[in-house]
């Protein structure tokens, strides 16, 4: 499990500082830039809100259309002042479910990121997006493993209503190819 969580990490800090190599008209132009690389900014304390305990109701729906709910818990530690590392434990299709993300704000791309590993997939789940300030709402997009068992790619917009709550839905592929809902996850607080 270390040996996880510290490849996951180095992985997630390589997604974002190697944005300094790959795409230089992004590069940061100035000294005092370089620094905010180095700094935690207001988006970090952003994410440090979603740190401890959460209730989760995960809802799909089934080959019938029908909504199948299952109970999960997610714990949100804080992983620096930059990162928070979230822990998934719950049942999916029938299944146990495990899952594990790195989720944080690279100020050198301006955008937020989640790094996703599970007990359902090889490949993780990246993400990139950014904030909307008068949605109160985080989009993210990306690709990871479909049920097609390539990439495809994903969406997620993350909204909260308060600071105890958060509604998760994870949009993808659709059987016809146009994207579609594939499961929403809610979220309590644990008091």
């Amino acid at each position: 499990m270390k040996i996880l969580l510290s490849t996951l990490i180095v992985l997630a800090s390589g997604l974002c500082l190697g944005a300094l190599t790959q795409d230089k008209e992004k590069a940061p132009s100035s000294e005092a830039a370089v620094q905010d690389a180095f700094t935690p900014g207001p988006q970090h304390a952003r994410l440090q809100k979603r740190v401890g305990n959460w209730d989760a109701l995960m809802i799909m729906a089934d080959p019938t259309g029908a909504e199948q709910k299952s109970s999960a818990k997610m714990t949100m530690t804080k992983h620096s002042e930059f990162h928070t590392i979230e822990s998934f434990d719950g049942e999916f299709m029938g299944m146990p479910f495990k899952g594990h993300g790195i989720n944080g704000y690279c100020p050198i791309k301006k955008q937020y990121y989640t790094l996703w590993t599970d007990s359902m997939a090889t490949s993780p789940l990246v993400l990139y997006g950014d904030w909307d300030e008068k949605k109160g709402e985080l989009t993210l997009t990306g690709e990871g493993v479909g049920m097609s068992g390539m990439l495809e790619k994903f969406r997620t917009v993350t909204k909260y209503p308060d600071d105890d709550h958060i509604m998760w839905p994870l949009y993808g592929p659709g059987p016809d190819g146009k994207e579609a809902l594939h499961l929403r996850i809610e979220y309590t607080r644990k008091k």
